[in-house]
């Protein structure tokens, strides 16, 4: 069943400005799909699009059939979709908990209270540092906090953006593995991430984005096998 139907496409960050050239993104209902792609493609705007941090010139989106091409950023959360930027995803002085408080602002203060203690069951590294300062977190448990707080209000999808940027290639893993289990959990998943090759090996299917348009879509462990996508985008021979 398609959950997310984004198509048609066209926008950027000014009235000028046209990133996003009619790409179009679709993801089913418990699908995990990475979008990869050079820099500069349009990925990262992709999903701002679909969240609702961009106008749009052109295009539509539909959330399990329901056209959200209009909504707010706020009335997309509410809807279902949940953004996790790759910088700026936490409050850095507030407490573990805070930060998960804070990512529950939509929710009743029963649903608030019950979302943490999901939170702190799903992830035992934030229970044990639910009192510590966010910035006192490493750079792993940082986007795992940040993935925490999107959860809190159950969304039907999770649109990531660049989780492993920065971090040492063992955070990486332990963070993939975290995605991993949110996936198994029931959460559709898109993801951008600079690690492609890593991307499509947890993935069900791929999404190439080259100068703001869908170059390729397929299944993603045939995608990492193709010998032309992985000279071209997963520095292959």
């Amino acid at each position: 069943m398609t959950l997310l139907d984004a198509s048609g496409i066209v926008g950027g960050y000014g009235a000028a400005d046209e990133i996003l050239k009619g790409c179009g993104l679709v993801v089913a209902d418990r699908e995990l799909v990475a979008i990869i792609g050079p820099n500069g493609a349009g990925k990262s705007t992709l999903l701002k699009a679909i969240a609702g941090l961009l106008q749009l010139k052109a295009g539509r989106i539909t959330l399990d059939g329901t056209d959200v091409t209009a909504l707010s950023a706020r009335a997309r959360a509410q809807a279902g979709i949940a953004f996790v930027p790759q910088e700026a995803n936490i409050f850095p002085t507030m407490s573990v908990r805070e930060n998960l408080e804070m990512g529950g602002f939509l929710a009743s203060k029963s649903a608030v209270a019950a979302g943490i203690a999901a939170q702190f069951a799903r992830f035992p590294m934030l229970a044990e540092k639910r009192g510590a300062a966010a910035r006192t977190l490493s750079g792993g448990q940082r986007q795992t906090l940040a993935m925490a707080m999107a959860l809190m209000v159950s969304p039907r999808l999770l649109l990531l953006d660049e989780p492993s940027a920065g971090l040492s290639p063992k955070a990486a893993d332990v963070l993939f593995e975290t995605i991993i289990a949110v996936h198994q959990a029931g959460t559709a998943i898109a993801m951008v991430e600079q690690n492609a090759r890593q991307a499509l090996a947890i993935a069900d299917r791929g999404v190439v984005l080259v100068d703001g348009r869908v170059a390729h879509v397929g299944p993603a462990r045939a995608m990492a096998d193709d010998p032309d996508i992985g000279r071209m985008f997963l520095g292959g021979a």
